[in-house]
């Protein structure tokens, strides 16, 4: 089985200066080192690469590439590809060639479904089989976790083909439950209370693979039969992972949680921007989902997303945005506490296709796929290799 693992790096700079010192890289390092405790070393390493960088040009991103080569090559791994912005236009142009030009403006390395999305492009051109999505501010802690991976997929679990799978997130102190402490201002908007009651359901189960209502992107298994033909939602701004379990049972495809499936996620400290940004992100997800889910679905999503996907999604929203912004008042913030309130205007924002627009770059995205496994693109990835 030829397997990939992606670690989707997001490397935020102001100037080439602060590069050797970005918290991004090192986390990056840290999660590629934990990669050598694998029993399983037959695997290729995708790092999809966004340099989020104001005024870049192509010569800026050539000198980031080539300082994160530097980088990553003293790590002496094995079969590794690095694919940053610096080679973006050439996959655009590659797919221009083809006559995809709208799918082609949603191919990106900003964005959470757009750099996973462009990970499975390149996964899908090595031929790979199986691809497995970690974060870069995880590590791998068990030896067997490749395997455990690769475990009963493209398998039937109780009558369901099993497509695809997903696993817990290890906390720091090596528990599975999240803090449910939260700003003040949050009181009504804590999801760490409703993602727990999925996971202490899991926890109880005595099956190791089991339905869910919501799945981890940083702990993600996915065959080739499943992301050869689903991408994930260019037009989602957060959630991306859950919001992929969501289409692939919309077309029939079953994703399931597997109990031994772990990692362990070490991130950043958060800050109060870290929530004022999640928030506002939420807001437009839920309402997206909310879109997509008036079809119906056959998949049960309570307690987690369906609390945030009913019609209380509105007073919640609007109360908590009224919350932050008395928090940003009280500070004497006044961008934020503007922001804050501008957050509602999500809310009255003229309601979009949401399933259809979905549905058609997923139809381009099986095409483009399909042509990509049958040519390749050699000549495009011959200068990404370490």
């Amino acid at each position: 089985m030829r397997k990939a693992v992606i670690i989707p790096v997001y490397l935020r700079l102001r100037g080439l200066e602060e590069f050797p010192n970005l918290e991004g890289l090192r986390l990056t390092q840290r999660a590629i080192k934990s990669l050598r405790l694998l029993k399983d070393q037959d695997f290729t390493l995708i790092l999809p690469v966004c340099f989020d960088l104001l005024g870049s040009n192509g010569n800026t991103l050539f000198q980031l590439e080539s300082s994160l080569r530097g980088e990553i090559d003293h790590l002496k791994f094995q079969r590794t590809l690095i694919f940053s912005s610096f080679r973006l236009g050439e996959l655009k142009e590659y797919l221009l060639q083809k006559n995809f030009k709208q799918f082609n403006s949603l191919i990106d390395l900003k964005g959470f479904s757009k750099i996973r999305n462009t990970g499975l492009l390149l996964a899908q051109a090595l031929s790979m089989e199986v691809v497995v999505f970690i974060d870069s501010d995880e590590i791998i802690e068990d030896p067997n976790f490749l395997e455990i991976a690769c475990e009963y997929l493209n398998q039937r679990w109780n009558g369901k083909l099993v497509s695809g799978k997903a696993g817990f997130y290890v906390n720091q102190d090596g528990s599975i439950l999240l803090s449910t402490q939260n700003p003040w201002w949050r009181f009504l908007w804590n999801k760490n209370k409703w993602m727990n009651r999925v996971w202490e359901e899991i926890l109880r189960s005595e099956d190791r693979l089991l339905p869910s209502p919501m799945i981890l992107g940083g702990n993600l298994v996915l065959s080739s039969t499943l992301f050869g033909i689903l991408p994930f939602d260019p037009y989602i701004p957060r959630g991306e992972d859950t919001d992929y379990l969501i289409n692939a049972n919309r077309l029939g495809f079953y994703l399931f949680f597997d109990k031994r499936l772990r990692v362990k996620h070490l991130h950043p400290e958060r800050t109060s921007s870290y929530y004022h940004e999640e928030l506002r992100g939420d807001i437009e997800r839920f309402l997206y989902e909310r879109e997509k889910l008036k079809a119906g679905l056959p998949i049960n999503l309570n307690p987690y997303p369906g609390y945030f996907l009913n019609w209380t999604l509105y007073p919640k929203a609007i109360l908590t945005s009224l919350l932050l912004s008395l928090n940003y008042l009280g500070r004497m913030d006044w961008k934020r506490t503007k922001e804050g309130l501008a957050n509602m205007g999500l809310l009255f924002r003229k309601k979009d296709e949401g399933w259809m627009k979905y549905l058609r770059f997923r139809r381009d995205w099986e095409i483009v796929m399909g042509k990509i496994r049958q040519e390749g693109m050699e000549d495009l990835l011959k200068n990404c290799w370490i």
